[in-house]
């Protein structure tokens, strides 16, 4: 059987003192260390976190500035088109009233030549018709 002797006790105090040795002079600053590491990574995670959701923020916010302009440029483009088309048609009215006039002109020109001509013709042909008829009588 077993018997408890002072070797045991020796040992038992002995591993006791090395346990407690080892305890400050190595566990607890590994244990400090881990804790620190511990603390500095959740720290990072956070951080990080934090950056990916200010990330996604401005990423959204962009695509809301995005979008507002995308509209806002449509709309802008939508109003200059029909400006466009406007000054376009009023263009087109004034040219279209310009020609108009210019066609009346030449109208009343080429009206005022053709009743000149007729006239002249007119006095032509019976100073024709007179030679025509001295000639014949002559003959």
């Amino acid at each position: 059987m077993l018997s408890i002797d002072g070797n045991l006790i020796v040992v038992f105090i002995i591993i006791w003192v090395l346990l407690i040795i080892l305890t400050k002079i190595f566990f607890n600053p590994v244990r400090k260390v881990m804790r620190k590491r511990e603390k500095g990574i959740e720290k990072d995670r956070k951080a990080g976190e934090e950056a990916v959701k200010k990330y996604e923020e401005i990423i959204r916010k962009i695509e809301e500035d995005l979008k507002s302009t995308r509209a806002s440029a449509y709309k802008a483009r939508e109003k200059y088109e029909k400006e466009a088309g406007k000054e376009k048609e009023s263009m087109l009215a004034e040219v279209s009233g310009e020609c108009r006039a210019k066609i009346e002109q030449a109208r009343k020109e080429l009206n005022e030549q053709l009743d000149s001509l007729k006239a002249e013709i007119k006095s032509e042909s019976r100073v024709l018709a007179e030679k025509i008829e001295q000639r014949l009588l002559k003959l």
